[in-house]
């Protein structure tokens, strides 16, 4: 369920980079009251931490929380090899000689 909300973001926002995005989504839903199931585990399992030049650090809170964080990391990972494959199977060799 936590996969799914995230991969609607991650579509939302294709061009930007997938890791980036995965701590602005869980900061945004550390920050906020939560409306569904998902925010509530990631609320429990998780929070984050802000350094002085506005930069957040997410944190997991249990073992549980360590996996959450590594399979949402390798989701992020995984969708940008996506992308660059999905690049990729357009071009012909000829496209990268200059």
């Amino acid at each position: 369920m936590i996969l799914k909300e995230f991969s609607k973001y991650l579509q939302e926002n294709k061009e930007r980079n997938s890791v980036i995005l995965l701590n602005e989504w869980l900061t945004e839903r550390l920050n906020k009251p939560s409306l569904n199931k998902a925010d509530k585990v990631i609320q429990t399992e998780l929070y984050f931490a802000k350094n002085n030049n506005d930069k957040t650090l997410i944190i997991a809170k249990s073992e549980t929380g360590r996996t959450l964080i590594n399979a949402l990391y390798n989701f992020a990972l995984s969708f940008e090899q996506y992308k660059l494959a999905k690049f990729l199977h357009d071009k012909k060799p000829k496209d990268f000689n200059k």
